[in-house]
Parts: structure tokens; sequence; C-alpha cells
């Protein structure tokens, strides 16, 4: 059997739990949210994946026709971690490719982003009128299973459950505020904070299905032109680093999502921002692909018929 994948959909306005099997999405009867599933994922997969050899799961529904909420549209935290690419660092302090990056003696650094931010695959993303810089950053996100305080680098992978897509769009001219603001100078949530800022999804592929997070490529393309074509490996501090670092701070609980900072390639790099009409498409291996359409805050009533604008599920 192909591996399947876990997904939330927009079915008659409500969010509805479902696994994807190849082409097709079929709704779970009994259960009212993914984050449900999390405690014993394996469990609830075998359970299903004996539904689908059986036949006993109906309602298959064609990828093509139905619209994507996040996976996980209510997590208990969205923790981002920035500065954690290697060749991201080189690209943004202007280092030639082989000049050495140091790890910060801090360790990982980490901003929470609000969970109302996120949207689904093939939803669109709302430029806001005061926004001219507007950037894309794929992302790999890594979804806790079990609750994780203070464990080691070497247990940290065990708490966690599923991966998912991330692309943590940002609003660069919103990020420095002019003024006498003091040490209040870098606004994070307005950079990163808005609504349908971070697209998620289209899936949750079980953590079954990748035995080393630290080796997959991720790319994201803007209408057709590659942009971002990177591998996991160019991490400054591994998921598993970046686990234990935050159990250090603060217990992880199930449901809590942590994005693993983004590769060379953004707009910021290259002088290019998007547009609306513009298309995005982030992928990463194993996982799949993540689109999302750019719209003009101006011209939002003209998003595709049929797409849940912002809709976190």
């Amino acid at each position: 059997m192909p591996p399947v994948r876990l997904a939330t959909l927009s079915i008659d306005g409500a969010p509805v739990a479902a696994v994807v099997d190849g082409d097709a999405a079929h709704p779970l009867t009994g259960v009212a949210s993914l984050r449900e599933l999390l405690g014993d994922l394996d469990g609830a997969l075998e359970r299903i994946e004996a539904d689908l050899t059986a036949g006993r799961l109906g309602g298959a529904l064609a990828l093509d026709t139905v619209d994507f909420l996040p996976p996980l549209g209510d997590p208990p935290h969205l923790y981002m971690a920035g500065a954690n690419y290697a060749d991201h660092a080189r690209e943004m302090g202007r280092l030639g490719p082989d000049d050495a990056v140091p790890r910060p003696a801090a360790g990982p650094f980490f901003f929470l982003r609000p969970t109302s931010s996120m949207t689904g695959h093939r939803t669109p993303v709302i430029r806001p009128a005061s926004v001219s810089r507007l950037d894309w950053e794929v992302e790999l996100a890594a979804v806790i299973g079990r609750r994780a305080h203070r464990v080691s680098e070497s247990e940290a992978l065990r708490h966690v459950v599923a991966y998912t897509i991330a692309n943590d769009v940002s609003a660069r001219d919103s990020f420095v505020r002019d003024g006498p603001t003091g040490p209040m100078t870098y606004d994070w949530l307005g950079q990163k904070g808005w609504h349908t800022s971070c697209p998620c999804g289209p899936w949750l592929m079980p953590a079954r299905d990748c035995p080393d997070p630290q080796d997959l490529t991720l790319r994201l393309s803007v209408n057709g032109e590659l942009m971002q074509d990177s591998s996991t490996s160019q991490m400054i501090f591994s998921l598993a680093e970046q686990i234990a670092h935050l159990s250090a701070i603060v217990p992880l609980v199930p449901g809590d999502i942590i994005s693993t900072g983004t590769c060379a390639g953004v707009g910021a790099g290259r002088g290019r921002f998007l547009e609306g009409g513009d298309l995005m498409v982030a992928e990463i291996e194993r996982i799949g692909r993540l689109e999302n359409p750019v719209v003009d805050e101006a011209e939002r009533s003209a998003a595709p018929a049929g797409t849940a604008v912002g809709q976190a599920g």
C-alpha cells in the first residue's frame, strides 16, 4: 500500500479530518480533529489502513476538487525558527559559498506566530495594502505528538509524530519600525503575524515515513521559476537540537508545531518580492507540494471561487 497522509478538508464550511490515499481523500467518521489522533498516530494509521484495504472507507473525493485547510488548524503553539540555515545565513550576510557560519552559543532562535495566521493548500495569501516587500520561505514543520519537557537531543525525535510544509511568508517592509521606539525596533508580529501569512499543508506525513528529517530536499518556486532549492542538511541546529532547546524553556504539548527555518533563495536576498497574481509552490521531499496564490487586499473579492480565503479550520 502506498503511504497515506492525513488532511483536514473544508466540507460545507466545516473542517473534516480525512485520509489521503493516492489521488483521493476519504473523510474519517468519528474523528473530530486530527489532533485527537496524535497520541497514538501509528495505531490510528493501522486501523485506517485496514479500513482502506477492506473498502470500509467510502466517500472518495478527488484531490483536485476539495478545499484544504491547514492539517492542524488549532495547534496550541506555532514555534518558528529563524536564521537556521547555513546557506541562508551566507545569502543574507553576503558571504562566500565556502565561508564558515558559526553556531550561536545561545542556541537556536525562535519566535511565536499567531496560529490564526495559518491558511491551507491552494488558499490565497492576502497581501496587505501597506506591504510592497512580501517574501516567501519554505520550511519543514514538525508536529509534536506527546509532551516533551527538558528532553535530551537523543530522545527528542521520539516526540515528533508527523511532518508538514510551512511557508513562512514575511512582510519585509513591516519588520523595522521607524521613530523613537528605543529597543523595540523589530516588529515580528507585523512582519509575520498577519492573517493568511502562514500557509501550511497540504497534509501530515507520519513520522514513521521520514527516517531522517535532516536529509530532505526542499524547494520553492514562484510562477514556475525556482527560487529556493536546498536540503534540510543545511540546518545550523537540527530538529532534535531545536526540540531539546525549546523543551528546556517550556513543555511542548501534543499538537505543537515547530517550523525549522528556511534555506537560501528568499526574495530579500534576490531583491524580488511577491505581487498579486503570483503563485507560490513549496515542495518538500516525501511530503508533497503546497500551493498558494497571492491576492492583493484590494482584489480580495477576485479570489478563486470555492476557496476558503484565510480559513484556518
